[in-house]
């Protein structure tokens, strides 16, 4: 599971999703805390998260909404970012799973390696087995 975990961030290093989050991450408190200052509905910080969190994941569940202009345009910034963030998680786990066939294919390809340098050693029969393995893993291509 830890390994998984570690190649899952690989990945996302790989492609700045971590800086990303960590932007995303910055933004979402900074915006609560503008809630708080900028409109006069939002009187608690832990109200402004909530609020936040609603408009970043397109919950929207309206206990909270804001009225000022300039909360507004925090808000609209913050729900495009967090659209972004959502869009971003399925290219990620996607990512993931095509970068981890990839290393299945490379084992596979190191391990019938090993088989072709044993060429010399195989019987006719084991050789026939090798040569479909192989066959069928340039179909998959």
């Amino acid at each position: 599971m830890i390994e998984t975990w570690r190649f899952f961030w690989l990945i996302m290093k790989r492609t700045h999703g971590d800086r990303l989050l960590y932007s995303f991450a910055a933004f979402y408190l900074i915006a609560s805390v503008l809630f708080v200052f900028l409109d006069p509905n939002i009187t608690d910080f832990g109200d402004a998260l909530w609020l936040g969190f609603n408009i970043a994941t397109s919950i929207g569940l309206g206990d909270f909404t804001v009225t000022t202009l300039s909360a507004r345009i925090v808000a609209v910034l913050l729900g495009l970012y967090g659209a972004v963030i959502v869009a971003y998680i399925p290219g990620l786990i996607v990512s993931y799973y095509t970068e981890k066939t990839s290393v299945t294919r490379d084992e596979t390809i190191e391990q019938h390696y090993d088989q072709i340098m044993d060429l010399h050693t195989m019987s006719a029969e084991e050789k026939r087995k090798l040569s479909e393995q192989i066959q069928k893993e340039n179909k998959k291509k």
